[in-house]
């Protein structure tokens, strides 16, 4: 008998000595059962289909017997190999659910720049316009999974496919049977928490100022001037500004577009969700989480938490203090007169995200399987009380033993996975890069370590974390 089968009862022809051994075995997983004939002598009499089928039935083999292997075999009896004379019903797992996006994420959205290299802030073609009944993505619909049956006629559980994540967010609909998410008015694209977004704009055709006063707008919102001193404007959108941002605090959830720049100069502050573009800024606390474009900054307060590029006649960083995360690109960074300028590059503890991921889903599919085992036993306890007989018991218990084992194994790989989640280490990916002059007067720090440059300003230079720690670069 070979590994991974079950031996099953003998069933020896009683009619004549020498006998005729019957040896029957099943997988380990009770989809195929075998059967095997020794002849004990010369002269054993031949072995009957009924005596066969006696066989299979004395070890409950039930489903999926098949009679015309066991008729040959009955006919042309075939001595010391296993022969195939039942196959159970493999169970049919269904299939995950998908969408495929059509529109893009804002992240996907890039500055545009003249052919001399210089950014149009002036175009204000940034944001993703869509139209009312605009697709926005196709969904494809999970399926469900059909059990399987064994040889003994125990139901195998299946796994039913997992439902897609829908985006389906404000002023969006499903059309053609739930297999379509579309635009249900004309509006612009934002995307919160991977969910889609069809938001109205605003407009203000003027400044912002005693006029209209504060501005506090779920959607998007256009401003055809400036946003005056001491003025606040909220949106749960996209921002754009024709005209300049003076002291004003803002509050957007979206990306922010200023035609012009920002002065600041006050206790004002703005908060940008998405990126930030302007011309310039001056005197300024802003904490954006997406990008920042921009020609120069001068003396400002500002923490992101993506890429600081700037771009254009000046290219400059002068005086404040600077949170990046991502890189910060310029021409020049501080100035002759050795004016302090601080920057500090953001880091991130990191994991061990391969082993982390791969302990996740083998306790999903661990979890899934256990459910499985648990709807079976308890389909196979309703039977076993309504009378059913030992069989059923049997299979009860060992689908109970099973789920005990799997609930082991889901419990050591949770401790694990709790293991590698509290091994961590720390890593700045961003960088400063200068393209003409670093001058002295800056200080760049990774967390708590300080790139020192004690004599002279650098030139072409790209400051990095690697190995842990500072690497000065060239360009």
């Amino acid at each position: 008998m070979n590994q991974g089968e079950t031996p099953g009862n003998n069933a020896i022809n009683p009619e004549s000595d020498p006998t005729t051994l019957i040896e029957v075995t099943v997988s380990d997983d009770s989809m195929t059962a075998f059967i095997k004939m020794t002849k004990q002598g010369e002269d054993a009499s031949p072995v009957t289909k009924q005596q066969l089928m006696d066989a299979l039935k004395d070890n409950h083999i039930t489903y999926g017997i098949k009679e015309s292997s066991i008729e040959k075999l009955a006919a042309r009896p075939i001595f010391n190999i296993k022969i195939e004379v039942a196959k159970g019903k493999m169970p049919v797992y269904g299939e995950n659910g998908h969408v495929t996006i059509f529109v893009k994420k804002d992240s996907e959205y890039h500055p545009e720049y003249s052919l001399d290299g210089i950014i149009d802030y002036k175009n204000l073609e940034y944001f993703q316009l869509v139209k009312q009944g605009q697709v926005l993505c196709d969904i494809v619909r999970e399926t469900d999974g059909t059990e399987g049956i064994n040889v003994y006629s125990a139901q195998v559980p299946t796994r039913h496919g997992k439902p897609p994540f829908i985006p389906n967010g404000k002023n969006t609909v499903f059309m053609d049977n739930d297999t379509k998410l579309v635009a249900a008015c004309d509006g612009v694209i934002r995307y919160v928490r991977d969910v889609i977004d069809v938001t109205d704009m605003f407009r203000v055709p003027s400044n912002v100022d005693q006029l209209t006063g504060n501005i506090n707008f779920s959607g998007d919102v256009t401003v055809d001037g400036d946003i005056c001193d001491g003025f606040t404007v909220k949106t749960g959108g996209n921002l754009i500004v024709k005209g300049v941002v003076e002291d004003a605090a803002i509050e957007a959830a979206g990306n922010v577009h200023i035609s012009k720049g920002i002065n600041g100069g006050g206790d004002k502050s703005i908060y940008v969700g998405g990126d930030l573009r302007c011309k310039y800024i001056e005197n300024a606390t802003i904490h954006v989480e997406g990008n920042i474009a921009a020609d120069y900054i001068i003396e400002s307060r500002i923490t992101c938490m993506g890429n600081i590029e700037l771009r254009g006649s000046k290219e400059l960083v002068l005086g404040g203090d600077i949170k990046v995360f991502g890189e910060l690109t310029a021409k020049d960074i501080g100035n002759e007169k050795e004016r302090l300028t601080k920057i500090e590059v953001l880091g991130q503890k990191i994991f061990e995200a391969e082993g982390i991921e791969k302990l996740k889903k083998e306790i999903e599919a661990d979890n899934d399987q256990t459910v499985s085992l648990l709807d079976a036993a308890t389909k196979l306890n309703q039977l076993i009380k309504k009378g059913a007989g030992s069989d059923y018991i049997d299979q009860y218990a060992q689908i109970k033993r099973q789920a005990v084992l799997l609930k082991e194994k889901i419990d050591l790989k949770n401790l694990q996975l709790q293991k590698l989640e509290k091994e961590w280490t720390m890593v700045y990916p961003g960088a400063v890069i200068c393209k003409r002059k670093l001058f002295q007067g800056v200080k760049i720090n990774f967390g708590d370590s300080r790139f020192t440059f004690d004599f002279d300003d650098i030139e072409h230079c790209r400051i990095f974390w690697a190995d842990s720690e500072i690497v000065h670069g060239t360009l």
